[in-house]
């Protein structure tokens, strides 16, 4: 069998679409070779390597957004943000608005894993230095830390400390890290959920939405020069409508409308096999 590389990209709430097209493997019952992953690709890309299947990871979003018992006001104006106060714990002083420790407290809980060899499939997590301004990937080790620091975007989430390190979120500097696979792959896979475009409204944007909309724009541009030098075998671009950055609460919709990126990536492997 080829070695099949899988690499999945940030995109906040329009990363969920991966979830649904991860079931193009399960389908076919392809098991990938090697998977990388930036911000909330690297979250899917752990779970999916712990051996959570497709349907684990919706139970898991439901459980922690969808409930209707959860009754909070919204964080940020502007925003239609995550009804989860439960896994939300603000601060005033470190580097950003929520620690972000329930919500990865939360994913060990599902994972079940503490460190990267645990792992049913190697995963690469692409982060972000803070000091040093470079690109840093965890491979080995602890788990957790990781995976915190590749989904701690700047003014939302603390940076994660490792070591003498202060990371923040992977889609910073590598927004699709299919680059990182070729080498050790025969094919790979790149599936990107980046925004194409902002979601219009009748006001003005908050100064938040524009804040998380312009990381948006940069790391479209970042995979565009990326893509002009070289690019996955298999590359599946998404285009979710209709949800901002944070509207993780529109699950079933963004599930809805990635089916045919799912149909498209199983008729894409079938070729290449």
């Amino acid at each position: 069998m080829k070695k099949i590389g899988l690499a999945l990209s940030a995109g906040g709430a329009r990363g969920l679409s991966q979830i649904v097209i991860l079931e193009a493997f399960e389908e076919l019952g392809i098991k990938p070779h090697l998977i990388s992953g930036s911000s909330v690709g690297a979250v899917i890309g752990t779970a999916f390597a712990s051996g959570m299947t497709a349907n684990d990871m919706k139970d898991s979003v439901r459980e922690i957004i969808l409930k209707d018992h959860h009754k909070s006001k919204e964080l940020f104006k502007g925003f239609d943000m995550v009804k989860i106060l439960s896994l939300v714990d603000l601060t005033v002083n470190s580097g950003g608005l929520i620690k972000g420790e329930k919500f990865i407290n939360f994913i060990d809980q599902k994972i079940k894993k503490k460190k990267f060899e645990e792992l049913d499939i190697p995963v690469k997590i692409v982060t972000t230095e803070y000091w040093d301004r470079k690109e840093v990937i965890f491979e080995s080790g602890e788990l957790l830390k990781a995976i915190k620091a590749s989904y701690s975007l700047p003014a939302l989430f603390t940076p994660s400390k490792i070591n003498k390190g202060l990371y923040l979120d992977g889609g910073l500097v590598n927004p699709l890290p299919f680059d990182i696979l070729l080498d050790e792959c025969d094919i790979v896979v790149g599936i990107d959920v980046l925004a194409k475009n902002s979601v219009n409204g009748n006001n003005a944007p908050s100064s938040l939405d524009t804040l998380f909309s312009s990381f948006q724009i940069m790391q479209n541009a970042i995979l565009k020069e990326k893509l002009k030098s070289s690019t996955p075998d298999i590359l599946i671009r998404t285009d979710i409508k209709g949800v901002r950055l944070f509207e993780f609460n529109k699950a079933e919709d963004i599930w809805k409308q990635s089916v045919k990126y799912k149909d498209e990536l199983k008729s894409l492997l079938s070729a290449h096999l």
